[in-house]
This record gives structure tokens, sequence and C-alpha cells, in this order.
């Protein structure tokens, strides 16, 4: 163990030389600001007793008394300094700045040690938003405090206990999807703003990331145009390669300037903000709120690219790679507008009818054409002649009551026909 006070040859200031145990590794040598002895060991004993109250668990550490001095206000300026630094999004860190902000004027936090779950909860309580805004409240300040403690400006997340709200089915203001004669309005009447419109419309693409792509991320000349949203853009934080429709590529390679430089913002000034797409609406006559209460907005670009790719017939898989989501719930649930899915489409579709079904199974008088059966051989050499391929009827018969979900859970020994009307299988 070293520690000891000394004076270097030719200076009149005291310092403090110690290595209080060998895990500490190097030896410690600060100033004591004092010429006086007496105050100079003054001063080693308080910081001994200090640092071995802080070893023991009774005094938190040194960097974190020190910020709790300091307002969180000037925390939050670092924390949003380092994002900075990381690349994040400008969008991203004006969010994350506007809720930290708002939490820390509304909840009454001063310092680090004012915040509690209970005060947020207080607050959370007493609003008005939805479920959703309120989770992004809730999410920003639990990355800000996290930063803290990673930073050892806290000891622990205060918010860490608290968990999000379900906002399934608690919609403030649902989203619903452009209709074919809605979006062809709106681009009309778009003018220099038409290019963006149909960008989000055919990428899926969001507000924030649009503002942020670079004519570098796009390939307009090779084989398989796409674009590219850079992980510091995109809103999952992950770089996505996503593929051009034809049409959207002509349109752009068109809006391109000569000789433009990769860096260069693609759609510098032109990502209209709400007034302007308000007043587009207006003069597309599209209404805001339909009479269900949905609204459409920037974001419904993006619910009717996904409704679009679902109505083409593209598989929920490639539709969920398309949105860069996580959750096929998400894709198939959230973003699409069902109300535009043509369902009648749907079941024409269907290769085999209800009306041949009964044809097959029934009766001209919608009977069955063999009584249900009950001998176990009897079933046995039914299965066998479907195997076979066997032409009889209720070879027949077995082969399409095998495929109904509704029949399969049914032993054969089992079987009843059905209560039926006419020459229809019932559908319920």
């Amino acid at each position: 163990m070293i520690n000891h006070i000394y004076k270097p040859k030719g200076e009149r200031i005291w310092r403090w030389k110690f290595r209080l145990t060998p895990a500490d590794g190097k030896i410690t040598d600060i100033s004591l600001g004092t010429s006086d002895k007496q105050v100079a060991e003054k001063k080693r004993a308080e910081r001994l007793r200090e640092n071995e109250h802080e070893r023991a668990g009774l005094l938190p550490s040194k960097i974190v008394r020190n910020a709790a001095h300091r307002k969180l206000t000037e925390h939050l300026q670092d924390f949003l300094g380092d994002l900075r630094a990381k690349g994040r999004a400008r969008d991203y860190i004006s969010h994350v700045s506007h809720y930290n902000k708002a939490l820390i004027a509304d909840c009454g936090w001063t310092y680090p040690q004012d915040v509690t779950a209970d005060s947020f909860g207080a607050w959370r309580r007493s609003q008005s938003k939805s479920q959703k805004t309120l989770n992004e409240y809730l999410t920003s300040a639990k990355g800000f405090f996290a930063w803290l403690v990673a930073q050892g400006r806290m000891p622990v997340n205060p918010l860490a206990s608290v968990t999000k709200g379900d906002a399934r089915g608690r919609q403030v203001r649902p989203r619903r999807a452009y209709t074919d004669s809605e979006f062809a309005a709106l681009l009309a009447v778009a003018g220099p703003q038409r290019i963006v419109y149909l960008t989000a419309a055919l990428t899926g693409i969001r507000h924030g990331e649009l503002k942020e792509l670079c004519w570098g991320d796009f390939n307009l000349n090779g084989e398989k145009p796409s674009v590219t949203v850079r992980a510091s853009v995109s809103k999952n934080h992950r770089q996505a390669c996503l593929p051009l429709h034809p049409d959207l590529v002509a349109v752009l390679l068109q809006f391109r300037p000569a000789n433009v430089q990769a860096g260069e913002l693609v759609f510098k000034g032109l990502v209209p903000r709400s007034e302007i797409l308000v007043g587009h609406l207006n003069a597309a006559n599209i209404a805001k709120t339909d009479s269900q209460g949905r609204v459409v907005d920037f974001h419904s670009l993006r619910h009717t690219f996904c409704t679009n790719l679902h109505r083409a017939g593209v598989s929920q898989r490639e539709a969920m790679e398309l949105m860069r989501h996580n959750d096929p719930r998400l894709t198939a649930s959230t973003y699409t507008d069902t109300s535009l899915l043509s369902l009648r489409d749907a079941v024409k579709k269907l290769t085999v009818s209800p009306s041949q079904l009964a044809s097959q199974i029934l009766g001209a008088g919608g009977h069955p054409q063999s009584p249900p059966v009950a001998d176990s051989r009897r079933v046995n050499d039914v299965k066998t002649i479907a195997n076979k391929g066997g032409k009889s009827l209720a070879g027949a018969a077995w082969q399409i009551l095998s495929k109904i979900e509704r029949w399969c859970a049914v032993e054969v020994s089992n079987l009843r026909p059905l209560p039926c009307q006419g020459n229809a299988l019932p559908l319920s």
C-alpha cells in the first residue's frame, strides 16, 4: 500500500501519491492544492475516507456526485451531442430532444435525483396523447437515462421498471391508405412535391428517411435499380437495399440534375411539412378524415405501398422485407388497409367452387351417396382405394374431405352428414 504526501523539489504545493490495493494498478499522484502541510494532511485523510466509503458502497462515486449537481438539461445536451457524433439522423435527434425536454419540464425534474418512476407514471396518467405517443416518450427517456448510467453519471436508470402501455386498439388517429383515384389526384396538384410522393408510395420510405437520402444512395443505371437506406438514416438503424419500380426509375433519371454530386441531398427542401400536405389534400379534394375517423397524412403513403403490395399478390414474407418490418403483424394488419383489398376477386381465385365440391360428395337429392362408415375394415378399404387412385365415389369423397380442415379433426368412423339445403355444403 502506498499512501503519503510530498512536496516536489522546488515547488510549494503538496501532492498525494497513493495506491491503496494492488488491484488499483498504477500509482495515483494528485495535487492537494495547498502549501500548508497540516491542510494537506487533512485533505489526504478526507479523500482517503471518501475513497474507502466508495469502495464499501457507502458513498456514490465522485462522478455520480458531481453529476448530481448538474441540471438534467445540461446532461441532455451532452447526450444529444453524443448522438450527433454517432451519426444519428437529425429527425431522430430532434424527437429525442423534444420528448426529453417536455418530460423534464412537465414532471418537474431539475436534477438527476429528481427523476422517479412514480413521477413519470403520474405524468402519463394525466395525458390525453395516444398510447403510441406516450410509449415514444418513455423510450426516449429510458434511452437518455441509460446513457447517463453508462457514463457513470447515475447509479441506476430510474425508469428501468416502467413498462410500455398497450397501444393495440387505442389509436387516437388510425391511418388509412390512399385509394388509386386519391393518389392520382394528389400527384396532379403536388407540383414540386410530386416526385417525393411518388417515391414514398413506390418504396415505403419514411418522411424523415427521404429527407436524408443522397444521390449516392441511388443506383439508377444498373440492371437492378435500387436505393440504399443507410443505417444512420433508417428508423431501425439497419441498412436496407430496396428495389425500384421501373416507372420511378424513369422519373428519377429525369429529375436528377446534370453533374450532381453523390453527397447531395435528393429531395432537399422538397419533403413537405404537414401544412403543405394539407394544402395538397384540399386542392385534390381528399378528406383528411373519412367517415370512419381514419386519417390520411404523409405516413399514409407507406400504408399505400404496403396495401398495394398485398393487392398485387406479393407474398407476406416479401412484403415484410420491403417494409423493413421485424414483426409480420405490422405488415399484415397495421400497414395493410383491408378496405382496399378485393376480397371478392380473392374468392374467385379458388380452384374448386362449393357447388363442385357438393356435387362430388352429395347426390341429386342432397343426400350422401353412401351411408356413414361404421366398420373399421371398411374405412381401411376406402383409404386404400383413395391412395390407389380409385374412381369410386367413396374414394373421391375421402380425398376431398381430407383437405377440409373442419372434417380432418373428426374420426372417419364417426362421420355424420351435416344438415344441408339443396345441393350445397354448409359454410358454417
